[in-house]
């Protein structure tokens, strides 16, 4: 047993060195995507420096400038649109079709949602890395109550 644990924590502590999931009960755990979904979500400038772009220019610079920094939406934007909630009940356990990391990661770059429609067009369709946009995602998610 003492072996078992030990061996655990090793890993553990090889994964967490790695600065991205470890898994638990087999779902990922955030370890770094979080302060870093964290910096792009609150000032569209990611923990490396670099701002992200979008493949139009985007209204505001980042998605709590459109979205609340709690993400809870209801911000009336130029031409009508009003910024979605992006809390957890709002994307998940009010949504017949759940966002899950990868549905809420096309939106995020693609403008599709979880329905598979896409959304209006002023929500910018960010150029992120495949690392930013998984951060990002992985903290709206898991951290937007």
């Amino acid at each position: 047993m003492f072996k078992a644990l030990a061996s655990w924590i090793v890993l553990t502590v090889l994964l967490a060195g790695c600065g991205r999931n470890i898994t638990t009960n087999g779902s990922p755990h955030p370890i770094a995507a979080v302060p870093n979904g964290q910096a792009i979500f609150q000032t569209g400038i990611d923990r490396a420096g670099a701002r992200v772009t979008a493949a139009k220019p985007p209204l505001r610079p980042s998605c709590a400038a459109c979205h609340g920094a709690d993400g809870a939406g209801g911000i009336h934007l130029p031409g009508g649109p009003v910024s979605a909630d992006l809390r957890h009940p709002a994307l998940v356990t009010q949504q017949k079709t759940p966002y899950t990391l990868v549905l809420l990661e096309r939106a995020i770059s693609n403008g599709i949602d979880n329905q598979g429609k896409p959304l209006n067009p002023v929500m910018p369709r960010w150029k992120l890395s495949k690392g930013d946009l998984h951060d990002v995602a992985q903290y709206v998610l898991t951290t937007l109550k």
